[in-house]
């Protein structure tokens, strides 16, 4: 990058840094993207060896992987309010009811994923699932589709 000249000093912006007493890192993101997971058991003990707070993490993101369920795990990050989900294999609409008790959740992908194109209903479905959304699929959720949802709209 440099040409023939001496390297430049390596910096790295927005890194997270380590707490100094317990040796875990100080961060509100956990991002495991395109790692092939297909399961995504002992996600929290990960998180509590990994950072300093774990209660406090509030993003993430496991899209391009191949899970093909929606885990209860995620249900242990009580100031989770972005999930990115995106580009996985979940086939079955019902799996979004559990994070409707993810009550700060504000910001959910889960486009690309089988359940998308299989129920035609999908985003009504999600958005009266997971009422406190405020983003599904990068797209504002606006007041009226919060009103469309209808029982009969879940045919799977």
């Amino acid at each position: 990058l440099n040409g023939n000249g001496p390297p430049l000093q390596l910096s790295v912006r927005g890194a997270p840094k380590k707490c100094r007493m317990s040796k875990r890192y100080k961060t509100g993101s956990f991002w495991l993207n395109k790692n092939n997971l297909e399961i995504v058991n002992g996600l929290r003990t990960l998180a509590d060896r990994l950072f300093d707070k774990a209660d406090y993490l509030s993003w993430l993101d496991l899209s391009h992987n191949n899970l093909t369920t929606i885990s209860d795990e995620f249900l242990s990050f009580p100031n989770m309010s972005m999930l990115y989900l995106h580009a996985n294999n979940i086939e079955d609409i019902v799996e979004v009811i559990k994070m409707r008790k993810l009550s700060k959740l504000r910001i959910l992908t889960l486009n690309k994923n089988p359940m998308c194109v299989a129920c035609a209903h999908y985003r009504s479905i999600v958005i009266y699932m997971v009422p406190g959304l405020q983003k599904l699929d990068n797209t504002v959720v606006v007041g009226s589709e919060r009103n469309s949802f209808k029982p009969s709209m879940i045919n799977r």
